[in-house]
């Protein structure tokens, strides 16, 4: 039987949530890069904040998020010592919370009128050469998350591929997150097509946590590719938190009831 992928979640990009009301089980923790990093404040902060996430006794924190806060990798007013001094920080940090992979939005590789794509693309490559310079004697590798987004560099999860390979470095692969790719009614398969690009994947219900809405079926298919893909990296619930019963939200008992939907979807698929 092929190993199966881990169920994962993100945590502290929501409401403000204690830690140990997550339920029991997830087999690792996605956290959000910057929130947690704080690459701007002092070493002293850092430490403090450091021990505070290490008090939270969350699962092993694998994966983070978000990546940049406000700064921007192209267009004309790209400020590089500061992205420099940002990313050297977060990779150094984010390390010795235990993460592997870091994710990085397709956002922050904006399409600007008026700005050159050819430039753009430039300042895309060297930016993630610079992340690869920092990410490889920690063991760290990237991300890259097509957000769906005509107006940035790679939109999609192939674009994001073509990307990766135009930069070169082994470092740098690519995310698949479910909403990006129903967005763009792009085929679960294209996820397929070059396995060894995908380093994390996203997943989410509808409209909130997996197991809302009707998604069944669309998180069996994404199963099933990954699955036979011999994908063994994490699927995080990247999305919204609701109350699934009508009464006061309880962060224990849904994310409870998310992790058997999950597991029980994932045993069914890798039994079939």
């Amino acid at each position: 039987m092929a190993t199966p992928f881990k169920l994962s979640l993100i945590f502290g990009d929501g409401p403000n949530v204690p830690p140990e009301q997550i339920a029991p089980g997830f087999e690792m923790a996605e956290v959000p890069g910057h929130l947690f990093a704080v690459p701007f404040a002092s070493e002293g902060t850092w430490q403090k904040n450091k021990a505070t996430i290490e008090s939270y006794n969350l699962p092993p924190i694998k994966v983070s998020s978000h990546w940049l806060d406000r700064l921007m990798v192209t267009g004309p007013d790209v400020d590089w010592e500061l992205l420099d001094l940002w990313t050297k920080r977060m990779f150094t940090r984010l390390s010795q919370l235990g993460v592997e992979t870091v994710g990085v939005y397709g956002l922050f590789f904006p399409l600007k009128d008026g700005f050159s794509r050819t430039k753009a693309t430039d300042q895309a490559i060297r930016y993630a050469n610079a992340m690869a310079d920092y990410a490889a004697p920690l063991n760290i590798r990237i991300a890259l998350e097509p957000m769906a987004n005509p107006d940035t560099l790679w939109p999609s999860y192939l674009d994001g591929i073509a990307f990766a390979k135009e930069v070169g470095r082994p470092e740098v692969r690519v995310m698949a997150d479910l909403a990006y790719l129903l967005k763009l009614k792009e085929p679960f398969e294209h996820v397929a097509q070059e396995p060894e690009y995908c380093l994390h994947c996203h997943i989410a219900g509808e409209p909130a946590q997996p197991g809302t809405g009707d998604r069944v079926e669309i998180h069996k298919k994404l199963f099933r590719v990954l699955r036979d893909m011999g994908y063994e990296g994490g699927v995080s619930c990247a999305c919204p938190w609701i109350s699934t019963d009508g009464g006061s939200f309880d962060f224990t008992k849904e994310t409870a009831k998310t992790l058997k939907y999950l597991q029980d979807l994932r045993a069914e698929i890798y039994a079939e």
